[in-house]
């Protein structure tokens, strides 16, 4: 029992349901300065991004070493790396540098057409050249409406390196033995230039985990697995989070015959990086292997469970729950029908058919699923939740709000029904209601500005000023890097002619956003308003 236990547990961790996912491909940003010694810059840049969002469950973040891994060096469009990856966005960008100043730019790519969607501006010292990517790190999930925990606001402030020097060493040794593992052997005065490097990284900033991650992997390419055991081990003191030093000591354990701590060690990277499909491998993997005979001997029971009583439904939609929980949707999806062609009113097979057909794009078949498990009562109360999300989606706005509002009744603790219930109405132009429902789940909820940001818009539609003017200050007081908010107060105040708050709040909209698509126009503004 404790085995199966184990293995329910593992199940859960790999398959529980974590909103607002986002796997992020993360390119080289170009050098618009053209002076080769910042070439290492762009390199820089783009392991910035990788190591802040280690820090954000709900964001995972790659880089082109990852893709080239995957995909091989053959170019692929963006569309390609939407279709075989699973990637959401890509960001790539320039840098610029002006005398003791750095302006880094990141684009946000749209996966199927490579348009910018958007674009976001930082700027710094060049003795601290990453601060000018703090900005964009807390835009981009603003963009995607994935909201921060306050943990992971503050680690997204924690600078990867406290040394530019440092930081440099680091980055150019990071670069100098991934050119070392693209060549066939593998080439050895790289790797040593690469460790010398790092060393030196080491000596000059004891606080940045990265230098001790990269010295473990040209340890593992050495085969000195103790020292690159040690100095993962290093990286996770400096940085527990640190998800890939994580899993390469996992990889380490287990080759060393240490399973239960390398399954200990990839269940915890599993929580920190849930949507890591190398993680999730991994530890799927181990535990497969390790309890392949239990999974044997379960599904031969039900196999034989099913021989013996063949019009029970039940032992087929137990056999589809072990294969589902183990991703073999196919052979799932086989015996929940035939489950279904047991007893059709069966409803927990149809709400796993209407999960597996919403996965795979066949969101029409997952509503008429999802309606069926209503209707028979399935034990998943969230059904009515999961309908009115792809009913959103396909915009059958009336269907929506009738779902979410259930979701809410069956569930009444449950928040998030609340501000999707609140889209709905709005995209239905019922906005009194739409606003009734922003400001329950806002009741219910602290640290996401976005029912105040939408309140303070249906309140300034109205006429309603006061009330705008208070929602759109508390949405910057949760978010306070939200452009939208501190545009629309600044032309708040201006109707008012409140003109130097309205200034005030413009000019904080162009920090965060120097190339904003109505910049010209705020610019030409702020210069008719300053005294």
């Amino acid at each position: 029992m404790k085995k199966l236990l184990k293995l329910s547990i593992l199940i859960t961790l790999l398959h529980a349901p974590i909103y607002a996912q986002w796997n992020i491909a993360v390119l080289p940003h170009e050098n618009t300065l053209r002076d080769p010694q910042w070439n290492w810059l762009s390199a820089a840049i783009v392991e910035g991004y990788i190591n802040a969002y280690y820090h954000v469950p709900k964001i995972h973040a790659v880089d082109e070493e990852y893709l080239r891994h995957k995909l091989g060096d053959t170019p692929v469009s963006s569309s390609d790396l939407a279709k075989k990856l699973d990637i959401h966005l890509i960001l790539t960008g320039r840098y610029d540098i002006v005398g003791s100043r750095i302006q880094i730019k990141t684009d946000m790519l749209h996966t199927t057409t490579g348009e910018v969607i958007e674009t976001f501006t930082g700027q710094a010292s060049t003795s601290a050249p990453l601060d000018a990517i703090l900005p964009v790190l807390y835009a981009i999930p603003d963009q995607l409406n994935a909201t921060l925990t306050p943990h992971e606001k503050t680690r997204l402030q924690m600078p990867m390196f406290h040394d530019a020097e440092a930081l440099r060493l680091a980055t150019e040794s990071m670069m100098a033995l991934h050119r070392a593992l693209r060549q066939s052997p593998i080439d050895d005065a790289l790797l040593t230039q690469a460790e010398g490097g790092l060393k030196r990284a080491v000596q000059r900033d004891v606080k940045s985990a990265m230098p001790h991650y990269y010295l473990g992997r040209i340890y593992e390419t050495r085969n000195k697995i103790a020292e690159a055991e040690n100095a993962y081990r290093n990286a996770l003191k400096i940085d527990f989070e640190h998800v890939v030093a994580r899993y390469r000591l996992a990889l380490l354990l287990k080759k060393r015959g240490h399973t239960e701590e390398a399954m200990s060690e990839l269940e915890q990277a599993v929580q920190q990086s849930p949507i890591n499909p190398d993680v999730q491998a991994a530890l799927s993997g181990m535990f497969f292997n390790q309890y392949a005979q239990t999974f044997e001997t379960i599904t031969a029971q039900l196999r034989q469970a099913i021989q013996a009583n063949p019009d029970d439904p039940i032992a087929c939609y137990e056999l589809a729950n072990a294969y589902n929980e183990l991703d073999r949707i196919d052979e799932a999806t086989k015996y929940y029908h035939q489950a279904l062609q047991r007893d059709s009113t069966l409803a927990d097979a149809h709400f796993k058919l209407g999960l597996i057909a919403h996965r795979k794009g066949n969101h029409e078949q997952a509503v008429d699923h999802l309606q069926k498990a209503a209707a028979h009562n399935t034990q998943f109360t969230r059904v009515h939740f999961r309908l009115g999300t792809i009913l959103h989606l396909l915009e059958r706005h009336d269907a929506a709000i009738k779902a979410f509002t259930k979701a809410i009744e069956v569930e009444p603790n449950y928040v998030i029904p609340r501000y999707h219930l609140g889209l709905s109405y709005l995209a239905n132009a019922q906005t009194d209601s739409a606003y009734e429902a922003f400001q329950k789940y806002a009741e219910l909820t602290s640290d996401d500005h976005r029912p105040h940001f939408q309140m303070a818009e249906i309140a300034r539609q109205k006429g309603e000023n006061e009330r705008a003017h208070n929602g759109y200050m508390r949405a910057i007081a949760i978010s306070p890097i939200h452009i939208p908010s501190h545009i629309r107060l600044g032309y708040l105040h201006a109707e008012h002619q409140r003109f130097d708050l309205a200034v005030q709040q413009l000019q904080t909209a162009l920090r965060l956003q120097p190339d904003h698509p109505d910049a010209e126009k705020i610019l030409a503004d702020i210069e008719k308003w300053t005294p």
